[in-house]
């Protein structure tokens, strides 16, 4: 049985909708995953619904754009029950100019959607990282909190906008944005992805392989105003992005 959709508020109380397509099959934090960046997006006057790809996907038209959260699964594993269905969608809103904001495996799933490769990374990062940027205005320098194995390549078409010495960062593909970090990371969403990788077996390998969990905690608090602010910036020039002519 498909798991039912993630939703609120009421989708049709105003023509401004945003949809968050989320990866855990629990429902709460499904919902908390989407962090600091689904506040900002309700606090600029858009209703949110959000969806697992796994349940009866809405019609992808009736957004003004499509943000693809995190999960513990790869972009390029097609025995994930749910990923052929989460790709034909991806790919229906790119055919309907709806714009997308892809959060680390979404935008890994985005890169693999335009004709990108994704992959495991030689250089796994976790905790608070630096961008080298060339659109300063749309992806800042950070500090942007990581927590990823796998990678993803330029999409042909695309533009570069980030990269560090362990990975390309963000790209743009017309009027949507792929980025590998986390914008929406607070104390909350982080406590958020303990509680998930306690029951998910990919999520317990983070914990096996030796990160020290107590210090990237300890980052996560001091910085969440400043995580916050830069999650805010992101996303309104994202909208930026999203608000250009097609």
């Amino acid at each position: 049985m498909a798991e039912p959709d993630l939703v609120e508020p009421d989708p049709g109380a105003s023509r401004n909708r945003a949809l968050f397509v989320v990866h855990d099959h629990d429902r709460d934090r499904g919902i908390a995953d989407t962090g600091t960046l689904r506040d900002h997006v309700i606090d600029r006057g858009y209703d949110v619904e959000i969806v697992h790809p796994s349940g009866d996907l809405p019609e992808v038209a009736g957004f003004d754009f499509v943000v693809v959260m995190g999960s513990s699964e790869a972009a390029y594993n097609d025995s994930v029950p749910w990923l052929a269905a989460e790709i034909s969608y991806v790919r229906a809103a790119l055919a309907a100019n709806v714009p997308i904001l892809g959060v680390c495996f979404g935008g890994q799933l985005l890169s693999r959607v335009l004709g990108g490769k994704v992959k495991r990374s030689d250089h796994p990062e976790h905790g608070y990282v630096t961008v080298d940027t060339v659109a300063p205005d749309l992806v800042a320098r950070g500090p942007w909190m990581q927590m990823h194995y796998d990678r993803f390549t330029l999409p042909p078409g695309a533009r570069e906008i980030a990269r560090n010495g362990a990975a390309l960062q963000a790209f743009t593909f017309g009027r949507n944005l792929g980025v590998q970090f986390h914008p929406e990371i607070s104390p909350a969403v982080w406590a958020t992805w303990q509680a998930s990788w306690a029951a998910n077996r990919q999520g317990q390998l983070v914990v096996e392989r030796g990160i020290d969990l107590d210090k990237i905690t300890a980052e996560i608090t001091a910085r969440a105003p400043e995580s916050n602010e830069n999650c805010a910036t992101l996303l309104d020039a994202f909208l930026k992005l999203a608000h250009a002519p097609v």
